[in-house]
């Protein structure tokens, strides 16, 4: 579980702070990095820890100015499998600094964003709940998004500055919506959780075209039934 390029130097505070934040999965392609065996009554861990930015100067993404003690530091440590762990060591190019920084800011986002998901006893507070989100994503769509019919923008700058703000807000802001669904699955009817898991789609497809920072085509159109989620069951 030690990154062969270097050994990160993580208390073990930190050290539990990255398996939280990760919500115990691998950054790249989720899978679970405690994978269950029935013949066994203990999990295998398989967690890597990676570094983003190289240990040494000669390793993947170097970065000769980086200060060595932030090299090792746990803002520059992302969990992955041993597979995604290879990839991401072994072809650099495809896997650059910025876009890890990125997926490891919205991974840590959306699991403090669920993980603060509350529970209701009526449906009517979780409608207040979700209006709350579906108001502030609405907003900043309306203020800082694209052009609403083809989804362009005017500027490299305007895109990027329209990135940050789906990756920082809007994703676990959606990512939240999902999480109230699941978390008062009892208050919620089928066309909410019908409703939740075409978000999920949405938010899935939304992540991975901003942080490739290639926007080729507009991301999959969020949901409409979404408008509505905890609403007059008669809607």
């Amino acid at each position: 579980m030690i990154c062969k390029s270097g050994r990160p130097k993580l208390s073990d505070d930190q050290d539990r702070a990255l398996f939280a934040e990760s919500a115990g999965t691998c950054l790249l392609c989720n899978t679970s990095l405690f994978p269950h065996n029935p013949t066994r009554t203990k999990s295998i861990p398989i967690a890597e820890r990676a570094h983003i930015i190289a240990h040494s100067d000669e390793g993947p993404r170097a970065d000769a100015t980086m200060p060595q003690e932030l090299r090792d530091g746990p803002d520059n440590i992302a969990l992955l499998c041993p597979t995604c762990h290879t990839k991401v060591d072994k072809s650099p190019e495809d896997y650059p600094a910025d876009e890890l920084f990125i997926r490891k800011h919205a991974r840590r986002s959306a699991v403090a964003s669920i993980g603060g998901t509350p529970i209701f006893t009526n449906r009517l507070d979780a409608r207040r709940a979700a209006e709350r989100l579906l108001l502030r994503n609405r907003i900043l769509f309306e203020t800082r998004g694209p052009d609403r019919s083809d989804g362009s923008t005017n500027s490299l700058e305007t895109a990027a500055a329209w990135s940050t703000v789906v990756l920082d807000e809007i994703v676990p802001n959606n990512r939240l919506l999902v999480a109230l669904v699941e978390v008062n699955s009892e208050l919620a009817t089928a066309k909410d959780q019908i409703a939740a898991e075409l978000l999920r789609q949405h938010t899935d497809d939304l992540e991975r075209k901003h942080q490739s920072g290639v926007l080729i085509s507009p991301a999959q159109r969020f949901p409409l039934q979404a408008e509505n989620l905890f609403g007059s069951e008669s809607e």
